[in-house]
């Protein structure tokens, strides 16, 4: 009888020790790692590669875009790929590849698309959406913008033409993007 209380006991604390821990976990440890991963832990979240160019010490691999299209389904060409550099992820790009001029608006990339593309890479939705910089790219129709998502994450594109398209977008790491964030995330 002592026995089964003991295992009642000890099963009760310790379902209220992972409830009470995941609470306090942070977003970024609910997650994946993607950032300065290798390829082969890449490759256990998407799969296999299904393209590889190799550039000296940088590589990039583009993944099966199968479950990634369903999130963008007005770009059916779509894809992402990431950038290694010495065997560590260090870039995560969104390709529109040419599917960009079929978006019947305008801003086919903007804070909805980046929360989309940045839940599918990392597995939880972004902290802020706050921006870093703006650049007028010397044509009238050329702007290249960088914002904050949080814990460490940037996006940036460009946007280009009157509808101000976006042909690729980027998420990688960026100093400025770690918490605490004491500037304002309108």
């Amino acid at each position: 009888m002592k026995c089964r209380h003991f295992c009642q006991a000890f099963i009760g604390l310790t379902g209220g020790f992972l409830l009470s821990s995941s609470i306090f976990t942070p977003s970024v440890l609910a997650g994946r790692y993607v950032l300065n991963q290798t390829p082969q832990t890449i490759e256990r979240y998407f799969g296999r590669y299904i393209t590889k160019q190799i550039n000296g010490k940088r590589s990039i691999y583009t993944y099966n875009p199968k479950s990634f299209r369903r999130l963008f389904p007005q770009f059916p060409k779509s894809n992402f790929s990431i950038t290694f550099i010495n065997n560590q992820a260090k870039d995560i790009s969104l390709n529109f590849n040419e599917d960009f001029e079929q978006y019947p608006g305008d801003r086919n990339y903007d804070r909805v698309e980046a929360a989309k593309f940045y839940n599918y890479i990392f597995g939880y939705q972004p902290s802020i959406w706050q921006e870093l910089s703006t650049k007028f790219g010397g044509n009238e129709t050329i702007y290249f913008y960088e914002y904050c998502l949080g814990d460490g994450v940037a996006t940036s594109f460009g946007r280009y033409g009157y509808k101000q398209f976006t042909d690729a977008a980027t998420l990688s790491y960026d100093a400025r993007c770690e918490p605490p964030y004491n500037r304002d995330s309108s």
